[in-house]
């Protein structure tokens, strides 16, 4: 007895071997156009995976790369900006060592040093307040949005960063800083023998507002003996002289005692005012109650060295009844020189350090990244040429099914009558 053929065998099932090798094709197709061999998981389960790990790896190369680029750019930028502030120091400690030398140099040509050594100031002010590619000051620590030093209209400069420093990471267990505080570079600088800092007060109310100059030492052995007291310079009522004007009473700021009696001392813009060793002067137009402080330190920030440097240049010559305290003062502005130079090359050397540190990093990374990319790639890169042979396989053995289709549906038994 004859097998009955169904419709399933005849229609059906071609039909669904055409949609399968139509779906392998496709497969195909899309693996040369995208040039992967592994397109879902089920591709191959234990090859997607490794491909997945080692995507993440990559990526997270990139990242600590890029990180690398950020950190390196910003060190190497701040360490232009140091190597402007060693040139200036360098071109004031040439002008401190001509200003010493009396015996070619007149009044007139220590003025003119003077006159450049404060543009040498202003010079170092805008230095210390370099900002980086983004914006942010360079030496602000963690207050990047805020100006690293400024001046107080009371006299000296504030530092309105923080010690912060910023670590940036450049491997699974590397952080690298990225930056260096105004602080460490510039304020932290030992003195060579005690010193002082002078500033007002922010509350004063003065019009114009007095100014107190950073002075000089002008009897160090008595400035020793002060340390580490401060002092506070304190404007009285006028109306407590006799007769009545602006005076100034120095005390102790820990006990509030008057030092060497200066007491209600009248005042006057530019006087210079003098005790326990130390040098000062106070100009413009203090109110009564404002105040001036004289702070002792075994450090001295670099802009305080140089504007004293300044001082001594503009009010002390080469007199014999000045020649030991400008002596002094050239003889204390060379070691805190020297002093302020050191300390910015221990900061440039470890710039360096951390420069030489990212690119042996960024070297492991390249490396690591490559062999990370050649490994993927004989997971899941294609095999061009025998996917191409396949896809040609696949079309003729497709085309092949759908002729043989076509010409089994268009038969009926009349096509086996004879």
């Amino acid at each position: 007895m004859a097998d009955r053929i169904s419709s399933y065998w005849v229609f059906n099932r071609p039909v669904n071997d055409m949609m399968r090798l139509q779906s392998s094709l496709n497969r195909t197709q899309e693996q040369i156009s995208s040039g992967q061999g592994i397109l879902s998981p089920s591709d191959d389960p234990v090859g997607a995976a490794r491909v997945m790990q080692l995507d993440q790896e990559i990526a997270l190369v990139s990242q600590y790369e890029r990180n690398i680029t950020l950190v390196t750019a910003r060190l190497e930028q701040e360490e232009g900006v140091l190597a402007g502030v060693t040139s200036s120091i360098q071109r004031i400690r040439e002008l401190t060592v001509q200003a010493g030398n009396a015996a070619l140099y007149s009044d007139s040509d220590r003025i003119a040093i003077a006159q450049e050594v404060n543009s040498r100031v202003q010079e170092l002010f805008n230095l210390t307040n370099s900002k980086d590619g983004s914006g942010e000051y360079l030496f602000s620590g963690f207050a990047g949005d805020k100006q690293s030093f400024v001046q107080n209209p009371g006299g000296g400069y504030l530092y309105q960063g923080d010690e912060g420093v910023r670590y940036v990471q450049v491997s699974r267990n590397s952080t690298v800083a990225a930056s260096d505080t105004g602080k460490d570079a510039f304020l932290d600088i030992p003195a060579n023998v005690p010193s002082f800092y002078s500033y007002g007060n922010s509350q004063n109310t003065g019009q114009p507002p007095g100014v107190i100059s950073q002075g000089i030492t002008v009897n160090q052995a008595q400035l020793t003996d002060f340390f580490p007291e401060n002092a506070v310079i304190t404007f009285g009522n006028e109306l407590d002289m006799v007769p009545p004007g602006p005076n100034i009473t120095v005390r102790n700021k820990s006990d509030g005692r008057v030092i060497e009696g200066i007491e209600q001392r009248a005042y006057k813009s530019g006087d210079s005012i003098t005790f326990a060793g130390m040098n000062v002067s106070i100009s413009g137009n203090p109110a009564p109650g404002d105040k001036f402080l004289v702070d002792t330190s075994e450090k001295q920030g670099l802009l305080v060295t140089v504007e004293k440097l300044a001082y001594a240049l503009e009010n002390f010559s080469t007199a014999s009844e000045f020649t030991a305290v400008y002596d002094e003062a050239i003889f204390n502005s060379l070691e805190n020189l020297d002093a302020a130079l050191e300390n910015v090359s221990q900061v440039r050397t470890r710039i360096g350090a951390r420069i030489n540190t990212t690119d042996n990093i960024a070297n492991q990374h390249a490396d690591n990244k490559l062999a990370a990319q050649d490994i993927r790639s004989s997971i899941g890169d294609l095999d061009y040429a025998e996917a191409v042979s396949r896809l040609q396989m696949e079309e003729f053995i497709l085309k092949a099914a759908q002729q043989t289709f076509a010409t089994v549906t268009k038969m009926s038994l009349f096509d086996f009558i004879r």
